[in-house]
């Protein structure tokens, strides 16, 4: 098993450090292979179940904590690549000052010094909308979990009140 570490950005990497400062850390760096569901989870024992959802918990802890960062470190690119785009709108505004809005913002479009900074924030945006996905399935599977736990618990609860009915 290898070591899983979160990706930060400068901005996400920020805010983990000041956690970090006020006491508030969280795991940068984890020991976790990723869980799956058994086909039959009413076919494993208690304590594997209950392993099993302690695993689900701690890996989606992890997985929510990098979504955290994913979405943080999208903001900073999405506003690096506002930034950029004010900068060209102004630059082909000032070289074409007679040049129409539309015109200005079609130059803009188009300009191919863009590319990097809006590569950067495609790939934020779409590790963001993966990581939800990892993260939506790891709540379900945590859930089913948490189901099979309450039903083995509420059947033994309900065997243990039925005798002391009939005896």
């Amino acid at each position: 098993m290898s070591k899983t570490q979160l990706i930060t950005g400068d901005t996400s990497k920020y805010v983990l450090d000041t956690l970090d400062n006020q006491g508030l850390g969280l795991d940068r760096e984890v020991d976790l292979e990723r869980p799956a569901l058994p086909v039959d989870i009413t076919e494993i024992s208690d304590e594997e179940l209950m392993l099993l959802y302690t695993h689900f918990s701690s890996y989606s802890d992890f997985v929510n904590t990098q979504l955290a960062c994913a979405v943080v470190d999208e903001k900073e690119a999405e506003r690096r690549m506002d930034y950029a785009e004010s900068e060209r709108l102004l630059h082909h505004q000032t070289a074409s000052p007679k040049a129409t809005v539309t015109v200005i913002k079609a130059l803009v479009d188009g300009d191919a010094s863009l590319a990097s900074v809006r590569q950067e924030y495609l790939n934020k945006y779409s590790y963001r909308k993966v990581l939800e996905t990892m993260a939506s399935n790891c709540e379900r599977s945590t859930a089913v979990c948490s189901r099979e736990l309450t039903r083995r618990t509420s059947s033994d609860n309900f065997k243990t009140r039925s005798r002391k009915f009939t005896t």
